[in-house]
Order: structure tokens, then C-alpha cells, then sequence
């Protein structure tokens, strides 16, 4: 049985919840400018930056869920 340290995992989360929130926001960005986003090497318009973010935020809004399940 593996046993997770309780700060060890709120540290790794919250890390990647600030790159995740980094990456919504230039996601948002270039949806508002009409740019260009490249996934996995293919370049797609705004209107696939928008589902993007929209796809991101869920993601956020689950992983936030967590840290407020999990506070002391």
C-alpha cells in the first residue's frame, strides 16, 4: 500500500493548477485576438482555442473542488 503525503500532493497539484491557469490565460488570449493555437503540431483557429479553454476550466474548476474537499 502506498501512502501519499498530504502536502507532498497539494504541492504537486497546486503546481500544476498555476501552469494549467498560465496556459487558460494565453489560451484566452489568442481566442480574443482570432489566433492561431498549435496542438500536438496542428495549427487551429480561435473557435478550438475556445473549446480549449472551455476544456480547461472544467479541468480547473475539479482540480479547485479538490484543494477546497482537501483544506485543514
Amino acid at each position: 500500500m502506498r501512502i501519499i503525503n498530504k502536502d507532498t500532493e497539494f504541492d504537486k497539484r497546486d503546481t500544476e493548477m498555476a501552469r494549467d491557469i498560465r496556459t487558460l490565460k494565453e489560451l484566452v488570449e489568442c481566442a480574443e485576438n482570432q489566433g492561431t493555437v498549435t496542438l500536438d503540431g496542428v495549427e487551429y483557429g480561435a473557435s478550438r482555442a475556445w473549446v480549449e479553454v472551455a476544456t480547461l476550466a472544467l479541468q480547473l474548476s475539479s482540480e479547485q473542488e479538490w484543494f477546497e474537499n482537501n483544506e485543514d
